[in-house]
Parts: structure tokens; sequence; C-alpha cells
């Protein structure tokens, strides 16, 4: 199942009230250039007409595309979709901006068994802009979220994150934050990952939740930008872009319940 864009743009673009917009649009541009200038000027004026309603038209279409890609995914997979909607603050990815919204947000039991939310999810940063305005810049990911309860008292909090940066400077970075940094015998895990643990973890079990089978997953497994969040019982597993396929969503909720299970089964042990 794919946003079918093609299919939508077609429908959309012959359609009777499209058809007369573009009639009425290339029309009157026409009519006001030849008045004011001549005739090239009615044509360059048409053309121009022409353009805004394919691109308006274009709009339109891929709108409905994604809205009917949404509903369809959300009723296959037996889930609530709601659009606009919020997720709560409870990990540091999602307290991050100046305003935050789950632009899609589907909520049930998810692709793998997990129970929570999948959201198409965006916060903004807003900083003073040039000529005394206001710039905005809008992050963007795809997030599961869910509860896992019980968890809190043995993993007050972790945090596995893209890498970023350069790993000869992890020293010196280290000394600023507040948690501690988990080192593993992966090096490909460690040119994909960072992961960090509230102090006062226990450092033996953390060995054991990351256990080979674990480091593998999140190596070589996992999906492309993948990370995730614990913090307070709180599970978020994100990945960097808003993903628009449904196998990648999949995909991301089978990974997020890896995830959640390997959690659960080692702190019940």
């Amino acid at each position: 199942m794919e946003i079918q864009r093609g299919k939508y743009l077609r429908e959309t673009l012959a359609s009777p009230i499209a058809l007369i917009a573009l009639v009425i649009f290339a029309g009157a541009a026409a009519v006001a250039g030849g008045i004011a200038a001549g005739g090239t000027v009615a044509a360059i004026a048409a053309a121009g007409a022409a353009l805004f309603w394919f691109l308006t038209v274009l709009g339109v279409a891929i709108s409905r595309a994604n809205k009917a890609f949404y509903a369809a995914y959300a009723k296959e997979r037996g889930l609530q979709w709601q659009r606009n909607g919020s997720i709560p603050a409870a990990t540091p990815l999602l307290r991050r901006g100046d305003t935050r919204r789950a632009n899609e947000m589907f909520m049930g039991s998810l692709p793998g068994g997990l129970n929570g939310e999948l959201a198409l999810y965006t916060y903004e940063e807003r900083s003073a802009g040039s000529a005394g305005g206001q710039a905005k810049e809008l992050h963007h990911f795809t997030v599961v979220v869910s509860e896992l309860p019980g968890i809190g008292q043995k993993l007050p909090g972790l945090f596995v994150q893209r890498r970023s940066g350069f790993r000869f400077l992890d020293g010196a970075e280290d000394v600023f934050r507040s948690t501690e940094r988990v080192e593993l015998e992966s090096e490909v895990l460690d040119r994909k990952c960072e992961i960090f643990a509230a102090k006062g973890c226990d450092a033996n079990w953390l060995r054991q939740l990351f256990s080979p089978t674990f480091v593998d997953f999140l190596a070589e497994g996992s999906p492309d930008g993948f990370a995730f969040e614990v913090e307070n019982g709180t599970l978020c597993v994100n990945v960097n872009r808003h993903r628009g396929k449904a196998a990648e969503l999949d995909r991301l909720c089978e990974a997020s319940a890896t995830v959640a299970k390997r959690i659960v089964d080692e702190v019940n042990e």
C-alpha cells in the first residue's frame, strides 16, 4: 500500500471544477495582459496563471493522497487515526523545541504487538531573525511511544541516540553531561549510536540488557536513523524524517516492539 499520488493527481486535474478554474484563471490573465501590453504579455500572463493553477491542483492532489493513505493504513491495521494530535512531553525528544505536534497519529496495538502511539512528529524552534523578525526551524521525526510499566526503578533513563560529531570528542563532551556513557564492544554500533544512561543505573545490569543479540539488532537490524529513549517508564522510539510508506511505518513499529520486549524481559528476570 503506497501513497498513489499519480492517481489522485490525474483525478484532480481532470475534475470539472479544476478545468473550469483553469479556463477562468488563464482567460482572465490573458485578457488583462492583452489590455495592458498586447499579445505577448497576454500569452505570458496566461502561462503564469496556468502554472499557478497546476501547482495549486498538485497540492490538493497530494493532500488527498496522503489522507487516503493514512485512513487506509489505520483501517487495515485496526488503529485509531488522529490528525494534529499531541504527545505528552515524557522524554527528551518529546520536550524539544518551542512548539510540538503530532501531524498524524495512530493509536492502538501497533504492528509487532506493542500497544502505543505511532506518530509523524514535528517540533519547532524559534529564534530572533534578521530585521527584527522571527526565524522558525522545523524538525521532523517518526516516533513510536509506549508505556512500559514497572521498569522505572530499574531503568530510570536510557538514551540510545544517533551519533553526531566526531568520536574522538566523546570524552570532552561527557564532562558536561548529566548522564553516563555506556561503552559496548561493537564497532559497528559505536559508529551508528551513542548510548547514555541515567546516573546510578547498575552497570552490570546494563551490560546484560545489551546482549549480543540485542547489540546486533541495534547495529544492523534496526531501521536507518533509528534511536530510542526510555525515561520513567516511557519508551520513545524514533527515526529522523516523516516516513511515508507503509513498510517503513510497519518496520519501525516492529523494531519498537523488539526494544520494548528486550527491556521488559531483562527487568523481569
